[in-house]
């Protein structure tokens, strides 16, 4: 009995594993959408400064939230398939979207519109994205190979 909730608490965990995945590169992907077009958003419609877009504690919020994501995903991901370049990928980005939180302006607005930080900050989100990308590919060709069977011959003690 116990052996068939272990098997299953194991199905169900790597039933997550994508989900997580999905989200983290969704989200890391509208974050550097985000650095990317909000300067430009700005100069179209400064009404936009000062409301949530711009809020400064809630993107240092998600920053933390994505870096945390992408290194939970990563972590388990590369126990799975043995790719630990992927965690160079997550360093590489949570490091420069860190350094980018650190020393952008306190408020978002016209006049302190910072290319180096929008730029920064999109590459940093594009790398996660790409972390959690390459963590699902990799996660997927573990699961196909899995599923190949070890030898042509069904007297194998494999298949039985």
């Amino acid at each position: 009995m116990q052996a068939e909730q272990v098997i299953d608490a194991k199905a169900s965990n790597v039933g997550q594993r994508p989900l997580f995945d999905r989200i983290g590169m969704i989200s890391s992907s509208l974050c550097a959408i985000h650095c990317i077009l909000m300067p430009w958003l700005l100069m179209i419609a400064p009404v936009l400064t000062g409301t949530i877009f711009t809020d400064a504690k809630l993107e240092n919020v998600f920053v933390a939230f994505s870096i945390l994501l992408a290194g939970f995903c990563g972590y388990l991901g590369c126990l799975k398939h043995g790719k630990w370049g992927v965690m160079t990928l997550i360093a590489t980005g949570g490091a420069t979207l860190t350094v980018v939180r650190m020393t952008a302006p306190a408020i978002c607005c016209l006049d302190d519109i910072s290319w180096t930080h929008a730029t920064g900050a999109a590459f940093g989100g594009s790398l996660l994205a790409a972390s959690h990308f390459l963590n699902l590919k990799y996660s997927r060709q573990v699961d196909s190979e899995e599923d190949v069977p070890c030898c042509p011959s069904e007297k194998c003690s494999a298949h039985k």
